[in-house]
């Protein structure tokens, strides 16, 4: 049971009664300034995990080993930002007990991207590709493609130009849409990649230009939720998000097939979104990559923001 203190002093009652606190056992590493949540097996407190609805306060201060006793807080308490938080915000429970802002109405249907499509032509439908600059200078860069095989699968490969000299697809070979084009340092020459078979261009980068159909995403937070992404006009193209499943998860695609404008859900929930491939989409239609729609619920909320705070410092959060 949460014991309330009370004194005859007012300014030491106030910061008393600014907390609950109750000694419990950790039943595992907690670190400081992380919400915890009750363990159902041992009766013991733990690091809360992603979206908990067993959050039951704080650990303040110092970091826990398995076995410690410890003042389990709610009330005004510091917590570490697992996303960007300002004041006012409902948080739920992050990774790593972390804080991140709760979805509700203002938040839900928010734009992470937008951007115009690549433009990419003559997408190689199972086939290899070739990479050529028209520079007999450009033999230091690396080429990196972006795309999905015959089989559906998120794919890459990195090409060292030769030259004038052709260099085909080895890793890949059965490449069905390029989704973006990456060089690693600038070239002198124009840059061209083609399907192998045909020798049609896909996509030339001009010299000096160093990407083609990504789009770059500051601060693209999806929440741990499903993102969507929609079209301003008729496309069926697929679309890539390379995003962290979860905070700390090293980064991963996720594919999602455009439907026009009716909006799409990607299968997978992102933590947070950095870069969107739109090399498949055409260049006079414009691709939006939302949070999703749907408000979170009302039992993954665990307080709200007083004090915001920018990802890893601290916010001051009030828990209820």
């Amino acid at each position: 049971m949460f014991k309330k203190y009370r004194v005859k002093n007012p300014t030491l009652s106030k910061v008393f009664t600014d907390k609950w606190l109750v000694r419990q056992g950790a039943d595992a590493s907690i670190p400081a300034d992380r919400l915890v949540e009750y363990d159902v097996a041992s009766g013991n407190i733990k690091v809360a995990s992603l979206d908990s609805v067993r959050v039951v306060g704080a650990n303040q201060d110092n970091a826990r080993v398995d076995g410690d006793f410890f003042d389990c807080e709610i009330g005004v308490v510091n917590l570490v930002a697992g996303s960007p938080l300002v004041a006012g915000q409902k948080v739920k429970a992050g990774t790593g007990g972390k804080a991140i802002a709760f979805i509700d109405s203002v938040l839900a249907n928010d734009e992470i991207a937008t951007g115009d499509g690549g433009g990419f032509t003559n997408q190689p439908a199972n086939d290899s590709v070739t990479v050529v600059s028209d520079s007999t200078e450009d033999v230091t860069q690396t080429l990196t493609v972006y795309g999905i095989d015959n089989g559906g699968a998120f794919v890459s490969e990195e090409f060292a130009l030769n030259g004038t000299t052709d260099v085909d697809s080895s890793v890949v070979t059965d490449w069905a849409t390029i989704v973006a084009v990456e060089l690693d340092a600038p070239c002198v020459g124009s840059v061209e990649l083609s399907e192998t078979s045909g020798g049609l261009e896909i996509v030339t980068l001009a010299a000096s230009e160093l990407s083609a159909g990504i789009v770059e995403v500051t601060d693209g937070y999806a929440y741990n939720k499903k993102a969507t992404v929609v079209a301003d006009g008729a496309s069926t193209a697929k679309v890539v998000a390379i995003h962290k499943a979860t905070d700390g998860a090293a980064d991963s695609a996720v594919i999602a097939t455009l439907n026009g404008a009716t909006e799409v859900i990607f299968d997978t929930a992102s933590y947070v979104i950095s870069k969107v491939y739109v090399g498949a989409v055409a260049s006079d239609v414009n691709v939006d990559v939302d949070i999703t729609g749907t408000v979170d619920s009302d039992s993954l909320a665990v307080g709200r923001v007083l004090q915001g705070a920018t990802v890893g410092a601290d916010a001051i959060v009030n828990i209820m």
